[in-house]
Parts: C-alpha cells; structure tokens; sequence
C-alpha cells in the first residue's frame, strides 16, 4: 500500500483570525478557485442552480454569522483577501452544506473510548462525498500562539470539517436530513464546527454545538481525552443523542436516536458493519484495528456496483462506481482520519485508506 499523494497542509499561525485567513487564502488560492469551479457544476446537476444564484443565497448567512461567529467570520474574510477570490464566494463555500441539503450518503464516524480500546481515546471519520472534491481537500494546521493548536480536514476555502485539537477534544460531522429541516436561516455548520474547536474543553464543545441555531439537520461526534464521548443528532426543533455502549459509538447518516423524524434510514447497514468490526476489539482496539475497520469493503447484499444502476460502491471504505460515469453524481471516500485524543496525533489519509497511508500530525 504505497502513498500515492498527499493533501496540501496549510498552516495558520497568530492570534488574529483575519492574519490567519489571509495566509489559508495565500497558501491555497488555486485549490480555493478550483473548488468553486467544482461546485459551478454541482450546484447546477443537483439543484438545478447557477453558481451566482447560490452566492446569492448565501447573502442571507452573512450577518447571522458576522454577529454570532465573529471570529470565525474574520477569519473567512481572511481567506478572500488571501486569495483574491469575492468574499461572497467564499461564504457560499462555507454555506454548501445549507443550500446543498441532499440525502447523501456522506461519511461514516465513531468514537473510542479507553474501556474498549485498553486506555486511549479514539475519535475517527471515513468522509465521503464526491469524487472531485479530493482534489481540492486540503489539511488546516491552526495554531493561534494563544493556547490552542488545531489539526483538521476540509476543502479549500472552508474552515473546517473535522478535526482535533491539543486540548485533547476532537468532532467529526454527518450528513442528517429530518422533517424538521426547513433552510430557515441559522448557524452554517462550518463556522459552528471551528468555534467548537477552538474548545478547551468537553463540556465547552458540547455547548457550542448545541446552543446554535439551526436551520438544517447535522450529526456531530464529540469526544475527549477525558475518556467522555457523545453523538449529537442535531435539528432545528431538537437534538437526540446517542451515548456510548461498552465504550463504542458510530454513526453514519441515518438517525438513531431520532429515528422517528429522520428521512434518510438507508444507511444503516455501514454503520453497523464499523460498530461490529469495533466491537470485535473485545476491549483492546490498536491503531492498527481501527485502520482495518476503516478500509472494510463488506456491502449490503445484492447492492449494484455500476453505474448508473449504482452511484457507489457504498462501504466504510466507498468506491466509484464500475463503467463510466458523472462526477457529479457519484461518491467515494475522500479523506480517512484517526484522531488519537490521548497522544494528541491525528492521523489523515487521503482518498481511500485501502489505497494510502496515513500522514501524522502530533501536536
């Protein structure tokens, strides 16, 4: 299994949030330009919308997020004028998620705490979405020389998907669709995510991810070195949780808790072959096993493998699709990361992680 390439490691260093968005803008403007030209496409084959009626859209965010986020939102501001590219562009960037609000199938994550794993703490992700996206996704390496240190994934432009931080609390997020989803205006779960970790500690993310305002339905998995987990199930209206069961929680892009407003069950099968691989740790879960379990294949009986017939080869570890077929219409798995809460190492491949290495992070 040869490193075949690596993600681009941006690093932010200083106390100012604007400083630091400028040097993310500089160091990945081309990535940035090449995302935005991505989602021209996307938008336009999933919605049915042209780029600048979603930049339009995205309008409605900006002063929700300038009054409640503002050091997030400095930071986003930092990464137009790094880049050169319009402010309005970059907030539709970090605004996707809200006005891209599909069924998708994207991402699998869990986390491990010391009972099942012999005494570390485990937060991990298998993110899927689409294809092109891996081209542009890159590493955020955040420190504000005030005390926190930040290692995360994302795409460029974006401020954070997930991450961990040297607090030792990490999160990882999935897509959630419920009946509650009403793409009323609220809290974009970009700028919730880096506010959560800038944390030091559990109780602090926990907070920030539930007094948010919500317009759409998002998962959030939280974990510390403290030995603490939960998942999140967030919605406009409510928010379910699902605990820990002998030291293991995953989740994929069903709800489980909430399972009675959720519009999206088809995923249950993914998560529970990741729990199952888990559970057979039997209390004494390595690095090495939960690679493993990352880059499982296992798939729902009678499940397609060609497109059109099938948009991916679903598993933990997602593939394209056999035969031709539409980037924008198709998924895999775009980054796999391992966040070692106990050591304070992340550990992120990217692409498949059947098919690369894992590059490491300590902090």
């Amino acid at each position: 299994m040869a490193q075949t390439d690596q993600f681009l490691c941006v690093k932010l260093r200083g106390s100012d949030p604007f400083a630091r968005g400028v040097q993310y803008g500089q160091q990945a403007e081309a990535l940035i330009r090449r995302a935005i030209e991505g989602y021209h496409r996307q938008f336009q084959k999933s919605v049915g919308q042209s780029w600048d009626a979603v930049v339009k859209r995205s309008h409605y965010y900006t002063d929700f997020v300038n009054e409640h986020y503002p050091e997030e939102f400095q930071e986003m501001l930092g990464i137009a004028e790094g880049s050169g590219v319009a402010v309005d562009e970059i907030m539709a960037l970090n605004c996707r998620y809200e006005i891209l609000k599909l069924k998708l199938q994207e991402c699998t994550t869990g986390a491990i705490l010391k009972e099942a794993s012999g005494g570390k703490v485990y937060l991990l992700q298998n993110w899927d979405y689409r294809p092109w996206v891996e081209r542009h996704a890159v590493i955020v390496d955040i420190d504000d020389l005030q005390g926190t240190h930040i290692i995360g994934v994302t795409e460029a432009g974006q401020l954070v998907r997930n991450g961990m931080n040297n607090h030792g609390i990490g999160l990882c997020a999935n897509n959630l669709t419920s009946i509650y989803d009403s793409g009323d205006i609220g809290a974009p779960v970009t700028f919730v995510r880096r506010k959560a970790l800038n944390s030091r500690c559990f109780q602090e993310m926990v907070d920030t991810v539930t007094s948010a305002k919500r317009g759409v339905s998002c998962n959030f998995m939280l974990a510390s070195a403290e030995n603490k987990a939960v998942d999140l199930e967030t919605t406009p209206q409510k928010i379910y949780q699902v605990q820990p069961e002998n030291g293991l929680v995953t989740h994929a892009n069903h709800m489980i808790a909430g399972a009675a407003v959720c519009t999206n069950q088809g995923t249950k099968f993914r998560d529970g072959v990741l729990r199952r691989l888990l559970q057979q740790g039997n209390g004494t879960l390595s690095f090495s096993d939960i690679r493993e379990a990352l880059c499982n294949h296992e798939r729902f009986p009678g499940a397609g493998d060609t497109y059109p017939e099938s948009n991916c080869i679903e598993a933990v570890c997602s593939h394209v699709p056999h035969g031709e077929y539409d980037e924008c219409k198709v998924w895999k798995t775009i980054a796999s990361s391992i966040y070692d809460l106990t050591a304070g190492v992340a550990y992120i491949c990217k692409g498949c992680p059947c098919e690369n290495e894992y590059q490491t992070f300590p902090l």
